[in-house]
């Protein structure tokens, strides 16, 4: 599937870890069901089966290895199910591309506040 080209990001947002990555807007994202649930869906579809509480929030999804181009469709779709939110795919190779960018625009859309 060619519409999952790799873009590394920037070597800061990779050294994140789930513990230590604090959101610019203050509060930790996804306000706990929505980041779970990201998390244990990420957790459920990578290569490696990478514990939840290890996965890194700030992480490129596809650059780290969490997920490939079919396990992002699955991920995509899950989200759709669950939240009524649909995520281009390209977007989760760009601006969408972490657990917490994810986190973040689930909860806008939901909540009518997304640009």
């Amino acid at each position: 599937m060619g519409f999952f080209s790799k873009k590394s990001p920037a070597k800061s947002d990779l050294k994140s870890d789930s513990k230590s990555a604090s959101p610019a807007r203050g509060a930790e994202p996804g306000s706990g069901s929505v980041l779970d649930m990201l998390r244990a869906t990420v957790s459920r579809l990578s290569r490696d089966h990478i514990p939840p509480e290890s996965l890194e929030l700030r992480a490129h999804l596809l650059d780290s290895g969490y997920v490939d181009s079919l396990s992002a469709t699955e991920l995509l779709t899950e989200i759709e199910r669950r939240y009524g939110v649909r995520i281009d795919e390209m977007d989760i190779v760009g601006r969408l591309c972490s657990i917490e960018a994810l986190a973040r625009e689930i909860e806008a859309r939901a909540n009518g506040t997304a640009k």
